[in-house]
C-alpha cells in the first residue's frame, strides 16, 4: 500500500496548513455529474478451475468513467459525499491457454462509494479551491470480458475498495460550478467467478485511476 503514504502525507500537510479562508465555505448540499478517462496498469490473472491452473498477464489501457454524487459541504472546510461511478478498461488478450478464457474484452466496475473530502486554498482565489480526499468503495460489480469468435465469456465478483482523490472546484456562478480531479482506486485480489459456472475463476487485482471532470449544483 505505498502508493497511499504519498497522498496521505499531502492530506495532513494540507490540514496543518490550509489558511483561515477556506473556512469561509458556506456549506450546504451539492450534487455532480462526473465524466473522466479510466486507465489501468497490467494486472496479473490467476485462472483456477478444471484441473488446469494458470497465471498470465492481463495487458490493459484505457477506458471511459461516468458517475453521479450527492454530498455536504460543512463550513469547516470538510465534506461529505455518496457517489455511484462505472469505470471500464480495454483489455487485450491475456494469452491464457483453453478451458481459460481467451480472446480481448474490458475490464468494468459499477461501486457505491462514500468519501470524505477536505477543501483547502491552494491558489489564493476565491472562485478556486483545492480538495483531497479519501473513500470506501463497495464495488457492487467487478466485471471481465472476453471474446473470441463471437463468443464471449464473462467472469465476475464483488468486493470492498479503497480510493483516493485530489482536485479542484471552481466556481462558475453563485451555484454553478466545475470539478477537475485525479482518482486512484484499489482493490486486491478480486474473485472473479465464471458466470455460466463452467469455465473456472480468476483473481485479479483491480487498481484503475482516472482523469475526472465534473459538473455540479450548489443547492
Amino acid at each position: 500500500m505505498n502508493l497511499f503514504k504519498i497522498p496521505c502525507a499531502l492530506t495532513l500537510l494540507a490540514l496543518a496548513s490550509a489558511p483561515e479562508s477556506v473556512y469561509a465555505n458556506e456549506g450546504g448540499w451539492y450534487t455532480t455529474a462526473i465524466f473522466g478517462v479510466a486507465s489501468q496498469s497490467d494486472q496479473a490473472l490467476d485462472f483456477t478451475g478444471n484441473g488446469n491452473p494458470q497465471t498470465a498477464n492481463s495487458r490493459l489501457s484505457s477506458g471511459l468513467l461516468a458517475g453521479a454524487a450527492l454530498g455536504y459541504g460543512f463550513a469547516s472546510g470538510w465534506r461529505v459525499e455518496g457517489e455511484f461511478i462505472y469505470q471500464s478498461v480495454d483489455a487485450k488478450d491475456p494469452g491464457l491457454l483453453p478451458p481459460a478464457p481467451v480472446g480481448k474484452g474490458d475490464y468494468a466496475s459499477t461501486g457505491l462509494a462514500l468519501n470524505a473530502l477536505y477543501d483547502f486554498d491552494l491558489f489564493g482565489s476565491k472562485h478556486t479551491t483545492t480538495y483531497l480526499g479519501a473513500g470506501v468503495v463497495m464495488l457492487n460489480e467487478v466485471d471481465i470480458d472476453f471474446e473470441n469468435n463471437g463468443i464471449e465469456r464473462s467472469y465476475s465478483g464483488s468486493d470492498t475498495a479503497l480510493q483516493l482523490l485530489f482536485g479542484a472546484r471552481y466556481r462558475l456562478g453563485e451555484r454553478f460550478f466545475m470539478d477537475a480531479g485525479l482518482r486512484y482506486l484499489t482493490a486486491s485480489s478480486v474473485r472473479l467467478e465464471s458466470e455460466d459456472g463452467a469455465f473456472g475463476e480468476i483473481r485479479a487485482d483491480y487498481q484503475p485511476w482516472a482523469a475526472t471532470v465534473a459538473l455540479g449544483w450548489q443547492f
